[in-house]
C-alpha cells in the first residue's frame, strides 16, 4: 500500500490554487504524512482537520529531502527539523533528524568528561574506530600498546614529534574509558595553564583542579609546550600530580618533549630562574606514574 503513496506537489499546493478538498485527498496519500501518522500515533482524520498545518510541516521538512549528512543539512538549526507532536491536541515541536540522532548516540559518553578540551574532530574517536590500512605498522604497534594501558587502568607519557597523532592516541583512550562510565577528563595543558591564571583572583581555578585531581582518568595534552612559571609549576602541577598519584588514578600525557628535555624545560621558570629540585618532584611523579612510549612517523596532520 505504501509503494502506492504519493508526494504532495508543494509549488502546486503553496500556490493557493488548490482548494481544501483536494488538499485532504493530497495529504492523506502523501507516504510522510502517513510516516509521520504512525510514528506519533496521531489520530488518522487529523490531517482532514487541519490540512493547512500539515501543508505547513511539509514545507518545514522540505529542505530535508536528499540530505545525506549534517554538513549537508539545510535547516535553521542545524540537524533538527520543525516536527508535529500530539498529545492530545497537535503542537510544534522541534525533533533531531536521523543524523544528528547518530551524533547524539556516539557522542553520549562526552556527559562523562568533568573537564573537556578534547578538539571536535576527536569527540568519537576510539581505538575501535583507527584504520589500520591506512596506518603504518610503526603507528599501529604503538596504538596497541596505548590499548593495553587503558585496559590495564596503567599511566603512559606518550612522546614523538609534532603531527605524529600523539593527541588522537589519547583521545581514544579518554574516550574509551568515558564509554566505559568512567569520570575523565582532557586538558590541553597550555590552554589550561593560562586558564588558571586567568581565574586566580577568584579562586575559580580551584574547582577545575579538584575535578582534575579525582578525575579516574585524566589526559595532560602537549605539556612542554606551556610557559612554565612557579606557580602553574608547583602550586597547580604539583598537586595535580600529588594527589592523582596517592589515589592510583591513571594519568596520560602528550608531548613533543621525552623524558630529558621535558625536565629541561620544566627547570627553567619564566624568569630564567634554574630550579632543578623543583623539575625532578615532579620528573620523578611522571616517571613513578606512567610508562614511556615513543610514537615515531610522519607529521601525519598534513599526510
Amino acid at each position: 500500500m505504501k509503494d502506492d503513496m504519493k508526494r504532495v506537489d508543494l509549488p502546486a499546493m503553496m500556490s493557493g490554487d488548490t482548494d481544501t478538498t483536494a488538499l485532504v485527498e493530497m495529504l492523506k496519500q502523501d507516504r510522510r504524512i502517513q510516516s509521520l501518522l504512525e510514528r506519533t500515533g496521531m489520530p488518522k482524520d487529523l490531517p482532514e482537520k487541519k490540512p493547512y498545518t500539515f501543508l505547513r510541516w511539509l514545507k518545514q521538512t522540505e529542505p530535508c529531502r536528499g540530505c545525506r549528512s549534517l554538513q549537508e543539512c539545510r535547516q535553521p538549526v542545524k540537524g533538527h527539523y520543525k516536527d508535529l507532536a500530539y498529545n492530545g491536541i497537535l503542537v510544534d515541536a522541534l525533533s533531531a533528524c536521523r543524523y544528528q540522532r547518530e551524533k547524539n548516540r556516539s557522542e553520549k559518553h562526552l556527559e562523562n568528561y568533568l573537564v573537556s578540551d578534547l578538539p571536535s574532530r576527536l569527540n568519537a574517536v576510539t581505538f575501535k574506530t583507527l584504520d589500520a590500512g591506512t596506518q603504518d605498522a610503526a603507528y599501529m604497534q604503538t596504538a596497541m600498546k596505548c590499548m593495553k594501558a587503558c585496559s590495564e587502568n596503567k599511566g603512559v607519557y606518550l612522546y614523538g614529534s609534532m603531527g605524529s597523532g600523539k593527541t588522537h592516541l589519547a583521545a581514544c583512550a579518554c574516550n574509551t574509558r568515558a564509554i566505559a562510565g568512567d569520570k575523565v577528563a582532557f586538558i590541553h595543558y597550555p590552554s589550561f595553564c593560562m586558564r588558571m591564571a586567568r581565574s586566580v583572583s577568584g579562586n575559580e581555578y580551584e574547582s577545575e583542579l579538584r575535578r582534575l585531581q579525582y578525575a579516574r582518568f585524566l589526559v595532560i595534552d602537549d605539556i612542554g609546550a606551556e610557559n612554565v612559571t612557579e606557580w602553574n609549576r608547583d602550586a597547580i602541577l604539583l598537586p595535580l600530580l600529588n594527589e592523582r598519584y596517592e589515589e592510583g588514578l591513571a594519568t596520560w600525557f602528550t608531548s613533543n618533549e621525552d623524558l630529558t628535555t621535558l625536565r629541561q624545560h620544566l627547570m627553567f621558570n619564566n624568569r630564567g630562574k634554574e630550579e632543578e629540585i623543583k623539575a625532578e618532584r615532579i620528573m620523578e611523579r611522571i616517571r613513578c606514574m606512567t610508562i614511556a612510549v615513543e610514537l615515531v612517523g610522519k607529521d601525519r596532520r598534513t599526510a
